[in-house]
């Protein structure tokens, strides 16, 4: 890196800026979580990058304020869906299994989990996953608790100074009301699972195999 103050792959004044702010921003989450829930598991992944790959994360980070994402594994008992319609067989009121909220972005050949997004400001972290959830199906949830939540560190792999901090939320909800309506601007569907799909992104991959464990 050089002594270029307005090159996010420089400056070592903005990269410490940079850190700074977004290690407040990662502080100020957890601690939030961890006054609203019992458990806040804390995962913590460093990872040393090239002087490009570095400057795309610390761009990313300084031009947009970006500290990590939220997503929701919202669940729905199996009694809380209505009576079948005429059209469906008898034997399909038999099928009572638990169910998964999962969604396909636009552009995506993988189902993930809905929420991420941006925050408003002074809101939650748990409200701004909620109101996504929302916004994306259609669906109402309560949030029960945290999954996880992965803190990424990112540095160059150079003798320059600085980092950037970014966190994956992934929070437990339970379905409260609502009937799924998909936007369109963002998504390709959403279904509820009783069953993992062929293809999931990793992470939710990992929340569903912990809820059919916990079964």
């Amino acid at each position: 890196m050089t002594d270029d103050a307005d090159g996010p792959e420089t400056g070592v004044g903005d990269a410490n800026l940079t850190e700074k702010i977004n290690q407040t921003n990662v502080d100020e989450r957890i601690s939030s979580l961890e006054a609203a829930y019992d458990e806040v598991p804390v995962i913590e992944e460093t990872f040393e990058l090239s002087p490009d790959e570095y400057a795309d994360v610390f761009t990313a980070t300084r031009g947009t304020g970006y500290s990590g994402n939220s997503v929701v594994f919202v669940t729905r008992g199996g009694s809380d869906f209505p009576e079948l319609s005429d059209q469906i067989p008898d034997q399909a009121a038999g099928d009572t299994r638990d169910r998964v909220l999962l969604v396909l972005g636009r552009g995506a050949d993988m189902w993930a989990l809905p929420g991420g997004g941006k925050g408003d400001e002074y809101e939650s972290v748990q409200g701004t996953a909620v109101r996504r959830v929302n916004e994306q199906t259609g669906i109402r949830c309560t949030v029960t608790g945290v999954a996880e939540v992965v803190h990424s560190k990112y540095y160059p792999d150079t003798d320059a100074q600085g980092s950037v901090h970014t966190l994956d939320i992934y929070l437990e909800a339970e379905y409260k009301k609502g009937s799924l309506d998909v936007d369109e601007s963002e998504l390709v569907g959403a279904a509820w699972f009783a069953e993992p799909p062929e293809r999931l992104t990793p992470g939710a991959e990992e929340q569903f195999a912990a809820f059919l464990d916990d079964e």
